[in-house]
């Protein structure tokens, strides 16, 4: 790491001894699922006989929730988007979260911030989250996790934030929120938390990070190995 961009995050360390809360996103942070996600929908597109996903529409399917991604999928309510709803309900999510691989360092970043913080997950996912981070090993180092059926607005509305606050007592500049999309930057300045961008230098940001094991200046004593 660069000497001015290590003495950057040991200063942002510094200047901020009351983080409490280490909010993390799911996909694209705690995983590369571009591949699963483009996979998973076109199987749906494929089953109500749509047109495949194409390149240009894998940003938004990585975003946004399943319900958005598919009416954005289908070109709005109608009867091909109440068809994509009808497969989703009979659709097995375990085969498609095979094509996941997790982020590097993401489990030693995670055993420390779990023993230094609260830490959450605050994901656009819904009833796939529980199953996904059990089978990765994970979701013991989340003491929160809130997903788009946990809130009745989901990302980028504030709800999933305000939620993270309750529960742990905490204002904006307790939190510490890991994200890589324009959701989760949007997410980030209307609720006033820090913001971290993992592997997306064009997002507006504290910090911009291509590693977990950046963020070692978090944890006392890490920053100096």
């Amino acid at each position: 790491m660069e000497n001015r961009y290590k003495a950057e995050l040991l200063s942002f360390a510094a200047s901020n001894p009351e983080l409490k809360v280490i909010a993390l996103d799911c996909d694209g942070v705690l995983f590369d699922s571009k591949e699963a996600n483009v996979r998973f929908y076109s199987h749906i597109m494929e089953r109500i006989g749509g047109p495949a996903v194409r390149v240009d529409q894998y940003e938004y399917i990585h975003m946004y929730p399943v319900r958005e991604s598919l009416l954005y999928l289908t070109e709005g309510a109608g009867e091909e988007f109440d068809r994509a709803l009808e497969v989703l309900k009979t659709l097995d999510f375990s085969p498609f979260n095979g094509y996941l691989t997790c982020e590097p360092g993401l489990v030693p970043f995670l055993k420390l911030a779990s023993t230094h913080f609260r830490t959450a997950l605050a994901t656009n996912r819904t009833v796939s989250t529980i199953e996904l981070l059990e089978k990765y090993n994970l979701r013991e180092y989340f003491h929160l996790v809130v997903s788009a059926s946990d809130v009745k607005n989901p990302k980028p509305h504030p709800e999933s934030m305000e939620k993270i606050f309750e529960v742990f007592d905490a204002r904006p500049e307790n939190v510490l929120y890991i994200g890589d999309s324009k959701v989760d930057e949007t997410l980030a300045l209307a609720t006033g938390v820090h913001f971290v961008s993992y592997k997306n230098p064009a997002l507006a940001a504290e910090l911009h990070i291509g590693h977990f094991q950046e963020l070692d200046c978090l944890f006392p004593g890490m920053s100096e190995k």
